[in-house]
């Protein structure tokens, strides 16, 4: 029977063992490790893992791992004989998916739900039952869950089976009296069994085996690479500060071995990237989906037609080398190393364990040397870094030994660099107290991973603090502590200048002035000694400096100024900025009081009034044209009303002496009305030729006005 192998995370390399290839029988094959020579680490999670041992003639090697790791060593596994031999094949077990196997069986408990479920799934199931009255005997009719009353306000449910006896008599049986339940048929025991280990199987932590077999004659190495899921190397740094002396930066890896193998005199590297990596279910057989056919009513053959050949197949095949491959990233053999490390395992035998070293007695205590002393007596680091392509590697110079689920402390980095010890002040961190931080440029050569930090200072502990990702030649600002010596306020103030210049053109007039702004950071350094102050000001896209010393470097959102605090003083600091600042004015708005205001605040100069005179003249005079228009308009408009209330009263009066009079009266009012009436509008259209002219005149000035004018 075939097992369901679940996935569990595990990380790590995998028990090798080697299996005899002789011509005895396979039971008595004897198997020996194929130990880890070479381990990288990579910071994405992933691990690169070379195996080195010695096979003799057509023999196999067994790998045994985790099943949730078979698929990255599937994807990954390279094998190489590096004898006269050959790799014929690397198999392993494999299983179709849990589902799927249930599908095969005609139960399902899961579907079931509960013992009655589960008894009307199989109906007609034959079974014997150990009832207080004998045992009875037959097929399952079905199950039902009945409530018997046990006394007063009080129930109790039980499971009632119907079953048809070989008589024909049908009985009923409680199960909660009967002594036992047995199925009569095997086939029925044994799917209730297997079903029940298949789930078992999924719960438990399963083990697959790979099985690599060469053909070959005599001793010869094999060599087996691959990657896999691994714990994310940590790095940590001591910063180490003392006065006169160079900075000492000094950086620790790590490592854990969650494997079951025992890591002895390997080659360890570390590698500060992070390469593309994925899961992919490479060990589950993937089935196809299929369209369901249904069966033909009778033999009927119907025409058919099939595409043409659009070009011929090709007569060449791929061949199949004697290693079974896939690309490792960054941990395969890498240029003009390749054909060297190859020959130097083709030539060697198994490696003798390192002699251990020499426990080393403390010295006194009268001659410890302090900490900072004591941490540069170290002398170079146990590793040697290098640059791979964007990434960068740290090889440790000798061979590491790290137990079965343990995990060590690895010394990568040991060097002087670039930095200063400085107090760090931030307005948006809040409070007046600035931050003790060490200017640091990563003048090491190497990538320094992201990590946690420790500064020791005149041999005692300082701070600690946690730092991103630097690059060689990059500069950080790396604060540990709360500096208690310095305090520091601020204060703000803005003013705008006059206008600068002017510009006008399609009749828009644009000003152009700066508006200023200083903000005083007031330091006072309370301390024994010299401050040196670093000050992160909020760098803004449209102000520029002016009137500031200029910033000792610039980040992505702020200057940095260095200001030097001397001690038990108060040293101020200014910072002054501008900013351009456009005030736009329709001409054919303006008033002359604006004119008269620009002019005594000196944002126009004379020639810019002389210019701008003209077109408020020019406006003046539409808007009187538009006055008088108005007027006539007005004046119209009264006397059309009072002729409406001369013909009302024409209309009232009668045929009398008297009436006629008055009739006579307002007929010659509205005589005298008309003929004002037309000199009104002789004078109207006047007046609108003229503001047309007038309108014309101002567009053609408005057009014409353009220049630049500084002030």
């Amino acid at each position: 029977m075939k097992k369901q192998f679940r996935h569990f995370a595990v990380s790590g390399v995998f028990l090798l063992v080697m299996v005899a290839g002789l011509a005895a029988p396979l039971a008595a094959q004897d198997t020996v490790p194929l130990p880890v020579r070479k381990v990288v680490l990579y910071k994405n999670g992933m691990g690169y893992f070379e195996h080195l041992g010695r096979i003799r003639d057509a023999q196999s090697v067994e790998i045994s791992l985790p099943s949730s790791q078979l698929n990255d060593v599937l994807k990954s596994l390279t094998v190489l004989d590096l004898g006269r031999g050959q790799v014929t094949s690397v198999t392993y077990d494999s299983a179709a998916p849990l589902d799927r196997q249930l599908r095969e069986l005609p139960i399902n408990l899961r579907k079931a739900g509960s013992l009655v479920g589960f008894l009307n799934q199989i109906i007609g199931a034959g079974v014997e039952v150990r009832a207080p009255g004998g045992v009875v005997a037959g097929k399952i009719m079905g199950a039902d869950l009945r409530t018997r009353s046990k006394g007063p306000n009080s129930t109790t449910q039980v499971i009632e089976l119907s079953i048809f006896t070989a008589g024909g008599e049908m009985r009923i049986v409680e199960l909660e009296s009967a002594g036992g339940l047995r199925f009569t048929e095997s086939s029925m025991a044994r799917n209730i069994g297997r079903y029940l280990d298949l789930v078992n199987n999924e719960n438990q932590r399963d083990i697959r085996r790979l099985k690599i077999q060469t053909v070959g004659k005599g001793q010869r190495n094999l060599f087996v690479s691959y990657t896999a899921e691994a714990p994310i190397c940590k790095t940590t740094y001591r910063i180490v500060i003392d006065p006169g002396k160079s900075t000492l930066l000094q950086g620790w890896a790590i490592v854990d071995n969650t494997t079951p193998m025992d890591w002895t005199n390997v080659e360890l590297s570390l590698v500060a990237g992070a390469p593309v990596s994925f899961i992919q279910n490479l060990s589950q057989p993937v089935y196809g989906r299929r369209p369901v056919v249904p069966l033909p009513q009778g033999v009927q053959v119907t025409p058919q037609t099939h595409e043409g050949t659009i070009g011929a197949l090709s007569k060449t095949a791929g061949g199949v080398g004697s290693g079974v491959g896939g690309g490792v990233a960054g941990g395969r053999f890498r240029d003009a190393d390749s054909k060297n490390e190859l020959r130097r395992m083709r030539s060697s035998t198994a490696r003798a364990p390192m002699a251990d070293a020499e426990m080393m007695a403390p010295p006194p205590p009268a001659s410890r040397p302090a900490l900072g002393e004591a941490i540069r007596q170290q002398g170079r680091s146990n590793a040697t870094g290098r640059a791979l392509g964007e990434q960068f590697e740290y090889k440790l110079s000798q061979p590491v030994t790290i137990g079965k689920n343990q995990s060590a402390l690895l010394p990568i980095l040991q060097s002087s660099v670039e930095a200063e010890k400085v107090s760090l002040y931030n307005l948006s961190n809040g409070g007046r107290r600035p931050l003790l931080a060490v200017w640091l440029k990563n003048t090491s050569g190497a990538t320094l991973d992201a990590g946690a930090f420790t500064v020791i200072d005149s041999n005692a502990f300082a701070g600690e603090g946690l730092t991103e990702t630097i690059q060689p030649g990059e500069s950080r600002l790396l604060s540990y502590a709360l500096d208690l010596g310095v305090e520091i306020t601020t204060n703000r103030g803005s003013e705008q200048k006059r206008v600068e210049r002017v510009v006008i053109n399609r009749g828009v007039m644009r000003m152009h002035r700066k508006v200023v702004e200083k903000r005083t950071y007031t330091i006072r350094n309370n301390a024994d000694k010299l401050r040196s102050v670093v000050l992160e000001h909020a760098l803004r896209g449209k102000w520029k400096l002016v009137e500031t010393p200029k910033p000792a470097e610039s980040s992505a959102n702020y200057y940095r100024f260095k200001v030097a605090a001397k001690p038990k003083a108060t040293t101020e600091f200014v910072v002054k900025e501008e900013s351009p600042q456009e005030t736009a004015y329709s001409l054919n708005s303006i008033t002359p009081e604006q004119i008269s205001l620009w002019v005594r605040e000196k944002s126009i100069n004379p020639v810019i009034e002389r210019a701008l005179r003209p077109l408020v003249a020019k406006k003046a005079e539409i808007v009187d044209l538009n006055r008088k228009i108005a007027a006539l308009t007005q004046e119209e408009k009264e006397i059309f009303n009072d002729q409406n209330r001369i013909r009302n009263n024409l209309n009232r009066l009668k045929r009398t002496p008297e009436e006629a009079r008055l009739r006579q009266r307002y007929i010659n009012q509205m005589d005298s009305q008309e003929n004002r009436l037309g000199a009104l509008r002789v004078e109207r259209d006047r007046l609108e030729a003229a503001r047309a002219t007038a309108q014309r005149q101002l567009e053609e000035m408005l057009q014409n006005l353009s220049f630049d004018r500084a002030l």
